[in-house]
């Protein structure tokens, strides 16, 4: 159905989005020589008689793109355009009536009049918390920086490099890294050496935009011309389009402010603002002259008009490792299908919130790893909608989860003074940094209420009907009929479908409920039984599949189209832009899949671990008990034995002291860098990761990985290789800055535990590795070391294999070693008799030599025993200590059979 206040909500996002195109435009050269440019100077840039030039020409530009890129769009012009003018009805009134075109209002940014102009002016300089006099004098600077590169020329810093926890702040100097000026993709997220992208030479700068620019037109005729009927619908899509091609471009380069903050998280950060002022502004009847002096004037800055909400979905591991009698069977298709659950569970909460307040999608500026923000306007209206949201939340949940999962939602309002930066004053003592403790205070109350248990009282679930027995997947909710012959919910059979889905399909629809009888009517669906918010959820193909459903989408049953694609393992350098025509949401997690020769020649590895059950097809799902074997190799000894143990690894992380870097790191914290930086965390994880496992990887397996945290599990050695991996990989991702790491626990478990206990174990790890001195560790085999050591472990154990190889080494001499890591550990803590580890070792090893080498001389006995003695008592637990029990561990794992 038609939403009046909806659709002009979302065209006061695209105006205020987009009011900075034409940096996009004037770095592109795109309209060099137009003669329409001199005009627009003088309508849309402030002018400096004393030097008789325009500043901020991009503005001017603005106006022009957007009659380039208007064919592409939905109806800007014609029709109901409200709160703006058509093309031929323009003018200027001081009632509420429209006032101005969407394209005056969005170009006019540095040269307001009109009200509507104020709103996305005032949207530009809050988003960006500049003061007053600070934007005057920015609004009077040249596109130029000290170090004499210009807008073109400059390319963007990283926020990662410039975090400090001390009061110490980065110099420009000191600032090596730049994002490269490409499509994102897993390797544009990643900065480059400033010597690799950035230049002194205008023209080759201002053809790398114009490549840009010109995929950003192609990208545009992407997007079903159907969809444009629906703006939400639309305006999701071409968020994803604008994310790709801006993610690396600067927003703003002059007067000495550091192009640190991407065009794109300024435009979404400045649309969010814009329609939550505008709502609020529209809501109270001030929308005339005097509103428009006031924005002005800033004489109304104190006045609370935002509401900034923020969800976070609760009980996230109770969710996804539930058990019961039949998990295991399934074991691969729940995991994933739960964690997938939680992605889609916030997203919909999230568009659940958006749809009942009147909310574009570019109103949501936050969302990763099960954690939404909204900017919305402080309306009586509002507050009373939300209340009714978090009621009809927690009862969904109750009902459907039994409380083992839930989405809080909490809301705090905001004034535009609350986002200004103060310079002289402390991180933490902002005003925008006491608005985002007084948020999270909020929710963290919101928490400890969850679900609204103690006033709701009474018995919560005596409508539950166990008649059939509680569900065999997940063990607490009732089921409903057979799957099979199980009994089943629905929940848990979605969690199946879904699991199967993400390996074959890669778009998901979402659409009103009504929707469900018309869906059964088409085919190639995979459409879920849960009703999720008023939703109906299926998964569907390909781009000609989606493109079907063009009548839903114009008559609005068609709520969103994402496409949840993976980047392709087939590209190798991971440089393929991510964007495919629909809007894109970075939550499916790798996966690994049958390949034919895991049918074929190497199915002897996975040898009396089938059971009954039969080899999964190609392309099917691999199960857990397959994973375990994927690391075992031929034996080195006989071809036609498989050598090294069946064993899973699970390696569970996060991102150390994540909030103190939020909350202190960043220096004049801004809404805009805040967003930049809550995405660009995610990107690692959420982006480059699934490649990376796709390629290097393929038979790790995700559980969950966005946001700052991460769940992964594969072949016990492969996920250790990972996870050094990760660490490596993650240090070049945060520009070497040595403030920013991540602890890791990796467990290592025999395939068929419990899912749930594998959970525990690789918790425990990751909680020994944070107690670590300054916590960037990893625990791996109840031995926890910093992360810079563990290159020394891995050539540890390339010593031990080689001496193996070498010397016969068995593996009772190997595994007896552990008595001497032990000693060496009680030594380290005083304890004398301790210290008699190395003449022990010493007696051992000659007796092993003269048993073991009987054909050798006596010097040579002596060499051997020296180089034993050296490689794994000296280099080895000398050095290494207790640490050591890991390459242990490692090598007899390696060697063992089954």
């Amino acid at each position: 159905m038609p939403n009046p206040l909806m659709d002009a909500s979302t065209r006061v996002a695209l105006a205020a989005y987009l009011h900075d195109l034409g940096k996009f435009a004037e770095r592109a050269k795109v309209f060099n020589g137009d003669p329409r440019v001199d005009a627009h100077l003088t309508l849309y840039c402030p002018f400096h008689s004393e030097g008789r030039w325009f500043s901020h020409q991009h503005a001017a530009h603005t106006a022009l793109a957007f009659g380039a890129i208007e064919a592409h769009l939905p109806d800007t012009v014609r029709g109901d355009v409200l709160p703006f003018a058509g093309r031929k009805y323009a003018g200027d009134s001081d009632s509420g009536e429209a006032t101005d075109s969407l394209v005056n209002a969005a170009a006019a940014h540095h040269k307001p009049d009109t009200f509507l102009q104020w709103i996305i002016a005032t949207a530009d300089r809050v988003a960006s918390g500049f003061e007053r006099e600070e934007f005057e004098q920015y609004n009077h600077a040249a596109e130029k920086r000290a170090n004499g590169l210009n807008h073109y020329t400059s390319r963007q810093l990283t926020l990662f490099e410039q975090i400090r926890l001390n009061d110490t702040q980065a110099s420009d100097a000191a600032l090596s890294q730049r994002y490269p000026l490409r499509m994102l993709s897993p390797r544009s997220i990643f900065p480059e050496p400033a010597a690799l992208c950035e230049g002194r030479d205008d023209q080759a700068a201002q053809e790398e935009y114009r490549g840009l620019w010109d995929q950003f037109i192609a990208g545009l005729r992407q997007i079903p011309a159907s969809h444009r009927h629906n703006w939400p619908l639309w305006l999701d899509h071409f968020d994803s389009l604008w994310l790709a091609c801006t993610h690396a471009i600067p927003a703003a380069t002059a007067f000495g402010v550091r192009p640190e903050v991407s065009l794109y998280d300024h435009s979404r950060a400045v649309a969010s603002l814009a329609v939550a002022l505008w709502r609020w502004h529209e809501a109270t009847a001030k929308t005339g002259k005097d509103a428009a002096q006031a924005l002005r004037t800033r004489s109304d800055f104190d006045e609370k008009k935002f509401l900034l909400i923020q969800g976070d979905f609760f009980g996230i591991q109770d969710f996804i490792f539930a058990t019961g009698g039949e998990s295991r069977k399934h074991a691969a298709k729940l995991l994933r299908g739960r964690s997938f659950q939680v992605s889609i569970f916030t997203e919909l909460a999230a568009l659940r919130v958006l749809d009942e307040l009147g909310l574009p999608p570019t109103s949501q500026i936050i969302n990763a790893a099960g954690k939404f923000m909204i900017v919305a306007p402080n309306t009586a209206d509002v507050c009373e909608r939300l209340q009714s949201l978090r009621a009809e939340l927690d009862g969904w949940f109750s009902a459907n989860t039994f409380g083992q999962a839930g989405v809080g939602l909490a809301w705090t309002a905001a004034s535009c003074a609350d986002f200004l930066r103060r310079h002289g004053e402390r991180n933490d003592n902002t005003p925008f940094s006491k608005l985002m403790a007084r948020l999270h205070q909020q929710l963290d109350i919101s928490k400890h209420q969850r679900l609204n248990l103690c006033a709701r009282g009474g018995t919560v679930f005596s409508t539950a009907d166990f008649a059939l027995g509680p569900c065999a997947y997940n063990g607490r909710l009732p089921a409903d009929r057979k799957f099979g012959d199980v009994a089943s919910c629905a929940l848990s059979r979605d969690q199946i479908a879904i699991g199967e889905s993400l390996v074959k399909l890669d778009r998901i629809l979402v659409l009103r409920n009504d929707a469900r009888e018309v869906l059964r009517e088409h085919r190639n669906l995979a459409l879920l039984e849960t009703d999720l918010f008023g939703h109906v959820v299926a998964f569907t193909a390909d781009a000609d599949a989606t493109g079907r459903f063009g009548e839903l989408a114009g008559n609005g049953m068609l709520r969103r189209c994402w496409d949840f694609s993976l980047p392709s393992p087939d590209d190798a350098e991971g440089s393929a832009p991510l964007w495919h025509g629909f809007a894109r949401r970075f939550i499916s997690g790798y996966v690994p899949t049958m390949r034919s020769d895991d049918v074929g020649p190497l199915r002897d590895r996975y040898a009396g671990l089938l059971g009954e059950e039969p080899m999964p097809d190609v392309g099917d799902l691999k199960t857990l008990d397959l994973l375990a074997c994927e690391d075992r190799q031929p034996s080195d000894t006989d071809s036609a034995r498989w050598q090294g143990v069946a064993s899973l690894g699970v390696l569970k992380g996060d991102i150390d002291n994540l909030g103190e870097l939020f909350r202190t790191g960043l220096k004049q914290p801004t809404f805009a860098k805040m967003a930049a930086m809550s995405r660009q965390v995610n990107g690692f994880f959420a982006i480059y990761l699934p490649w990376l496992l796709a390629r290097d990887f393929p038979n790790v397996y995700t559980v969950f990985a966005g946001g700052d945290d991460f769940f992964l599990i594969g072949p016990w050695r492969s996920v250790q290789r990972l996870a050094s991996r990760l660490r490596d990989d993650f240090r070049v991702y945060v520009a070497g800055n040595p403030e920013i790491h991540f602890s890791a626990g990796i467990a290592t478990q025999k395939p068929g535990a419990p899912i749930f206990s594998i959970a525990e174990l690789a918790e425990d790890a990751l909680s020994a590795a944070k107690q670590h001195d300054g916590k960037d560790a990893v625990t791996c085999f109840g031995e926890t070391v910093a992360w810079q050591t563990w290159p020394e472990l891995e050539a540890a154990l390339t010593r031990l294999e080689a001496l193996r190889s070498e010397m016969d080494l068995s593996t009772g001499f190997v595994y007896g070693l552990q008595q001497f890591i032990d000693m060496r550990r009680e030594e380290k803590k005083g304890t004398a008799e301790a210290a008699m580890w190395r003449s022990r070792l010493a007696y051992r090893t000659r007796r092993f030599v003269v048993d073991r080498r009987r054909g050798l001389s006596e010097e040579e006995r002596r060499r051997h025993t020296t180089r034993i003695i050296q490689d794994i008592g000296g280099t080895g637990i000398e050095t290494l200590g207790p640490a050591y029990r890991i390459v242990l561990f490692n090598h007899l794992y390696q060697f063992r059979d089954r």
